[in-house]
């Protein structure tokens, strides 16, 4: 067919590709569903709970003033995501491109110390996002949304990276109730090439495979209650993550200059949790939250907005979330330490929306978590843990740009789809030092 012919109809498929965030390392949309191996192991259920720092200021700051003793924790996440596109268009053919498997090291690093019966410090520095994609170009016949610039997006790169540095403070008012407050300090690295959520000219759109960065903060607050000896009660909210724009200097695949932005913040978290023991050995844990993605600056915004230069899409168009975390932790005697958990996710991403998001299919829902613990010393303690993310798969139909012999800009187009498919693993280790 005629290159004129696929540039009518494909050219604008890129514009709906521009859009994506930390995704890949976190499974409650691209929220991290837990943090270090301890926690991840427990489905992410945290919020009640007091066993290791990581997680204690990771899930509600406050928590920490019930942990036993100061300690130190390192740890290290591989995160292996499995994701393909697939695509057909009436008339033009229809295919898959599966993604080249890139692995993320996700560090995380957590400080707890008892300053006396009252006053716990903690910190935690915390990669809680992160991704990368690749995806190949296709020739004419395969999967339409994959076809080289000027007639489709072609090849796909992109590589994210979010680190978060928390410090925090919490209170024991009395033996039953405790409070904290904590910082959050975020950076971000994002690298994508093309970019479409810019204006286009007539050779296509900038590439932004330069990686740009940009510097975020917010704040997290808990309390905890202990309602019976073996019976707690917490609740956390961690306040919108706000970055600054990450922006390019970059050009056209013409060469002209282009120079654009993009703001991408984190959703405000409220969560409430319970931990109990039916016995000394055994603690069970269970976690709701809401995740409000609606109002997030990035995620709020939908569909494409028209310029005198061509259609590019303002944002994600995701919805808020609701999850759930299950955990269970049983001390097998003083050296060994079982664990598991669940963790069930809604999918933020409407099917008018999944055309927009094949960067960011975060539709896994059901995750399956495990791990154990070995105390090599009183006082050092091994840790490890798996988590799988079941295959999910949502589709959705093409969405018109508006131009000449489609349907009006933003509205479905008949005979079209585009399926995202995700699922993910992880192994995590942790080295847990407990001070005297």
């Amino acid at each position: 067919m005629p290159g004129s012919k696929y540039s009518s109809r494909f050219a604008w498929l890129a514009a709906a590709l521009s859009l994506h965030a930390a995704d890949s390392a976190a499974t409650d949309g691209h929220v991290l569903h837990g943090a270090g191996s301890i926690n991840e192991s427990m489905g992410g259920a945290g919020i009640a709970t007091a066993i290791d720092a990581t997680g204690s200021n990771y899930n509600n700051v406050s928590s920490l003033a019930f942990l036993q003793r100061s300690s130190i924790e390192f740890g290290a996440e591989l995160f292996i995501p499995d994701r393909s596109l697939s695509s057909s268009f009436a008339g033009f053919g229809s295919g898959t491109v599966n993604s080249k498997t890139r692995e993320a090291v996700i560090p995380n690093l957590g400080l707890a110390y008892k300053i006396d019966d009252a006053w716990t410090v903690g910190f935690s520095a915390l990669g809680i996002g992160g991704f990368g994609v690749d995806y190949p170009s296709t020739l004419p016949g395969g999967s339409p949304i994959s076809l080289p610039q000027p007639y489709g997006f072609g090849a796909v790169y992109s590589n994210y990276q979010l680190l978060q540095l928390t410090p925090s403070l919490a209170y024991q008012i009395n033996p039953n109730l405790s409070v904290g407050l904590g910082f959050n300090l975020d950076w971000a690295s994002l690298a994508v090439d093309p970019w479409p959520a810019t204006t286009p000219n007539a050779s296509g759109y900038p590439s932004g495979s330069h990686a740009s960065s940009a510097w975020g903060q917010g704040f997290t607050v808990g309390a905890t209650y202990k309602v019976l000896a073996n019976l707690s009660l917490g609740a956390s909210f961690k306040s919108p993550q706000w970055f600054n724009d990450f922006s390019w200097n970059s050009q056209h695949p013409n060469g002209a200059p282009a120079n654009f932005s993009f703001r991408l913040d984190y959703p405000m978290i409220v969560g409430a949790g319970l931990s109990y023991q039916p016995v000394d050995d055994w603690t069970l844990a269970a976690d709701l939250k809401w995740i409000n993605y609606k109002d997030t600056q990035g995620f709020q915004a939908s569909n494409f907005t028209s310029t005198p230069r061509g259609p590019y899409v303002q944002g994600f168009g995701w919805q808020d979330i609701w999850t759930l975390a299950l955990g269970t932790q049983y001390k097998l005697n003083s050296r060994f330490t079982l664990r598991g958990g669940y963790n069930y996710s809604d999918n933020p991403i409407p099917s008018n929306q999944q055309f927009f998001n094949v960067f960011a299919p975060a539709i896994v829902q059901h995750h399956l978590t495990a791990g154990a613990g070995f105390n090599a010393t009183p006082n050092l303690e091994l840790n490890i843990a798996y988590y799988h993310a079941f295959q999910n798969t949502e589709s959705g139909p093409f969405i018109s740009n508006g131009g000449p012999g489609y349907p009006p800009i933003n509205q479905a187009i008949p005979g079209s789809k585009v399926t995202n498919q995700l699922s993910e693993d992880s192994f995590s280790a942790q080295v847990l030092y407990r001070f005297q």
